[in-house]
């Protein structure tokens, strides 16, 4: 069959080019299979996964506006009539990151003014050499850089010196946005980095964006934490009452004793506890419950007890405690004992000048001496 012969534009793709259908289960952009992970902002669980796909066709628009849109993307194959957004938000279109930098605004700003024709070069070197005479005057040159967070220009006289140059400001930032649910800045980052975007900001909108995100704390955060604190304290309690059951024991509980097990069953129970649970607000919870418990200080540690009990404990110290004595006693004798049950002597006939000490056990004179 002989070929066709058609004069070739060089503003229009090839037939090879043309022809081709898009494969989306592939990097949109590239159309090649390599090791490097897909994205797909129709699988991100933020409230602004659209803004993903929509980002991207309007920079491929602009691109192929200018005419600085590589060959291997034709715009005919991510449109089926209904905009490129849609289809890309149909097909739940996906991409490498890589491939995903190579698209973004600071670039289209770049080379629209690559791509300006000399008679709009010569006008801005004719409007930048008056701003120049203009500012000898004391008014400014050039277009004043706007805040990314606030989108307003530096005071007169001020300039915008903070500029994003590292992965955790971005980090953090993105953080932020989430936790306070900020659409518009979200929209802002689904278009790269901070650092790609070469983004300036004022010092003090980052703070109040930190600040703002620190305060905020959802309702179900909050709701579950009371739950497990609540049912920390309960077993706590369900514990303590279980201990003062016994009525032949006057329990006393140190503070210190109390915190190391509410503690560990917070964490258990999936509460972040920051540091140390406060002992004094625990204490106050435990003598709200218990009223006839209080409190009493006792070097470092603070113990808990009951009225009562404090009454009985002060006289039991007091008074002899002649059941004491006896165990004492008892003890001493067993010892004696031992030590004379160990000692075997014999008669030889005669009586050595300290017979009479070395036939005595040595604890049996230390106890007399002492007495």
């Amino acid at each position: 069959m002989a070929k066709v012969n058609k004069v070739v534009d060089p503003l229009q793709p090839g037939t090879s080019t043309q022809g081709l259908e898009t494969d989306w289960s592939k990097c949109v952009l590239c159309q090649e299979d390599t090791s490097e992970v897909l994205h797909c902002p129709a699988e991100s669980t933020r409230a602004t996964q659209r803004a993903g796909h929509k980002t991207i066709a309007e920079l491929l628009v602009g691109f192929d506006r200018i005419c600085c849109l590589p060959t291997s993307i034709n715009l005919s194959r991510l449109d089926d009539e209904n905009g490129i957004e849609d289809t890309l938000q149909r097909h739940k279109a996906k991409w490498h990151d890589s491939s995903r930098l190579l698209y973004n605004r600071t670039k289209l700003q770049r080379a629209g003014k690559r791509k300006k024709p000399p008679e709009d070069a010569a006008a801005d070197s004719a409007d930048s050499s008056k701003k120049f005479t203009r500012r000898s005057a004391g008014k400014k040159s050039a277009p004043a850089e706007t805040c990314f967070f606030c989108d307003k220009p530096a005071p007169d006289g001020e300039s915008l010196t903070r500029k994003a140059s590292t992965f955790g400001l971005d980090i953090n930032v993105r953080k932020a946005a989430m936790k306070l649910q900020d659409k518009s800045l979200l929209a802002k980052l689904s278009a790269g980095y901070l650092i790609a975007q070469e983004a300036r900001y004022h010092m003090p909108c980052l703070l109040s964006l930190y600040n703002r995100a620190r305060e905020t704390k959802t309702y179900e955060e909050s709701r579950v934490d009371k739950m497990n604190h609540g049912l920390a304290f309960a077993e706590l309690v369900s514990y303590i009452e279980d201990t003062r059951m016994d009525s032949l024991v006057a329990p006393i509980f140190k503070l210190s004793d109390l915190v190391d097990l509410y503690t560990p069953r917070l964490e258990q129970l999936g509460t972040d506890v920051a540091g140390r649970v406060h002992s004094t607000d625990l204490k106050k919870r435990v003598l709200a419950y218990f009223p006839d418990m209080e409190a009493h200080k006792q070097g470092r540690d603070v113990v808990l007890i009951s009225h009562e009990d404090v009454g009985q404990t002060l006289r039991k110290a007091c008074e002899h405690d002649a059941d004491g004595d006896a165990v004492h006693h008892a003890r001493a004798a067993n010892i004696v004992r031992r030590d004379m049950f160990k000692m075997k002597n014999q008669f030889g006939g005669s009586f050595e000048p300290n017979s009479q000490e070395d036939s005595v056990p040595v604890i049996l004179l230390a106890l007399v001496a002492i007495v």
